[in-house]
């Protein structure tokens, strides 16, 4: 293993002169910091993070969290780009990204007490639905925190804006002809109860007088749930000539129930997704949807991270929220068209 004594050694220089050039302070001159530099990275010096840990008092490690139910946040397609937005920002700052065990958490008495014994230096919580009350520890603690999808009282926040998003898609059936658009919303949290403001305001600004019986709930991911949301929706006396979904995923359900009834997607009922995930490419015809900002969330939920790390003192907590935009695809019908 290389030690600073040999890098010391190849470069004529004392072992503290080598130690300040890989850490860039500043009585070291530029020129002596790239000598020392490309030395270490040539002869392959890794340095210790313990002992780093030690003299700097952080271990360069961001915890995330995230609830999803059963859903890992790995395979979730919005979550996963997300967090590998995080990862870039906080690759580039010296910083890995680990996740948080959850069974790891509840067996040591909580969230905070397992940050602090994995030495996190910060942590980004997100949220599926609303946080388990387990969390509140942190919220109530001075650990650095950063929300996204969720809120914590007095904790900064990064969200996708979900109201002018669901507006959007309204607007967005009703300048195709359409007057009678249902939601299958997801369930209950501040995502979902955001999601279902934007619909009833769009509604509202459009004059559009929608019979609760038009809006269902269809968790998050779940077909099976959107499929039976669909069926009820179909199978009413005046049914809607669109159907918004809580994402593309549990729109496969709405499609599903659709095509069990022989009618065809646009031509005898139009949906709208949600997400943009891979899924809205591949399927004909093409699925409209809305895009979600994730690379724009993660790095802005990171950064503030970085910030509330460097000066806790003076670190104002702020909520940020991210537009995405329309992804027009084929699924809806123009009923402007003779």
């Amino acid at each position: 293993m290389v030690t600073l004594k040999d890098i010391a050694t190849k470069c004529s220089l004392s072992v503290a002169t080598v130690s300040k050039a890989l850490n860039n302070m500043p009585d070291i001159s530029p020129a002596t910091v790239q000598r020392v530099q490309e030395a270490a990275q040539a002869m392959g010096y890794l340095p210790n993070a313990a002992a780093r840990s030690m003299k700097t008092g952080r271990s360069m490690t961001i915890g995330m969290v995230v609830f999803l139910g059963a859903e890992s946040f790995w395979t979730h397609h919005y979550s996963a780009l997300i967090a590998d937005s995080i990862h870039r920002v906080m690759e580039d700052s010296g910083y890995d990204l680990t996740p948080v065990s959850i069974k790891g958490a509840g067996t040591m008495g909580g969230y905070l007490n397992y940050c602090r014994y994995r030495n996190y230096d910060g942590l980004i919580v997100m949220s599926g639905g609303d946080l388990e009350t387990s969390v509140t520890d942190l919220a109530d603690s001075d650990f650095p925190l950063i929300a996204i999808d969720c809120q914590l009282e007095g904790r900064a926040s990064v969200s996708s804006d979900n109201v002018d998003g669901v507006r959007t898609l309204v607007r967005h059936a009703y300048s195709r002809g359409h007057r009678r658009i249902a939601f299958v919303h997801g369930n209950d949290s501040s995502v979902t109860r955001d999601r279902v403001s934007g619909f009833r305001a769009a509604c509202q600004e459009l004059n559009l007088s929608i019979p609760e019986a038009y809006i269902r709930e269809g968790p998050y991911l779940s077909r099976e749930d959107s499929a039976r949301a669909t069926e009820a929706l179909l199978a009413l006396s005046e049914p809607p000539t669109c159907i918004l979904y809580p994402d593309d995923q549990a729109c496969l359900g709405g499609i599903r129930a659709i095509k069990a009834r022989g009618l065809s997607i646009p031509r005898d009922i139009s949906i709208i997704g949600y997400d943009d995930a891979p899924c809205a490419e591949v399927l004909q015809p093409r699925l409209t949807t809305y895009r979600q900002n994730c690379a724009v969330i993660g790095a802005s939920a990171a950064r503030m991270l970085l910030e509330a790390i460097a000066d806790p003192a003076s670190f104002v907590p702020r909520h940020v929220i991210i537009p995405g935009k329309l992804i027009p695809g084929e699924s809806v019908l123009d009923l402007n068209q003779p």
